[in-house]
């Protein structure tokens, strides 16, 4: 079989990737023309992320447990070390995006902390993804 859960999640990866750091990319774009399209596209393609991330997480450890010696191992693991943190602080982003919408709309300093925690959350998943990609 040339496919399994082990050898998929080359494939995976690059679904949270993409729509993480794309959903950024409409944030920023949101925040210099102040189209509310473009603030919309951010939210959905940070769900879209959310919803991808857990498969792509579930076979990262799948092929993770394929190739060491038990689970204590993980903690060697720095790749998953980072990403599953990363994952949280983009659930907990998004969360804040539903829930103060208009506070983010009308607050720049809350604008702008929610903007400074997001382009730290695709850093660190972008750096995430390099070691995973290195080892």
């Amino acid at each position: 079989m040339p496919y399994s859960l082990d050898t998929i999640h080359p494939l995976l990866v690059h679904f949270p990737i993409a729509l993480f750091s794309t959903g950024l990319f409409f944030d920023i774009l949101y925040r210099i023309f102040n189209k509310e399209e473009l603030d919309h596209a951010g939210f959905w393609t940070m769900l879209m992320a959310l919803i991808s991330a857990p498969f792509t997480i579930m076979s990262g450890l799948i092929a993770f447990m394929g190739q060491a010696d038990s689970i204590l191992d993980l903690s060697e693991f720095t790749h998953a070390i980072l990403m599953c943190p990363s994952i949280l602080i983009f659930m907990v982003l998004f969360w804040i995006r539903i829930k103060y919408q208009l506070d983010l709309r009308y607050s720049a300093t809350k604008r702008n902390i929610y903007s400074l925690l997001h382009i730290l959350a695709v850093g660190m998943l972008f750096y995430a993804a390099h070691l995973g990609a290195t080892s």
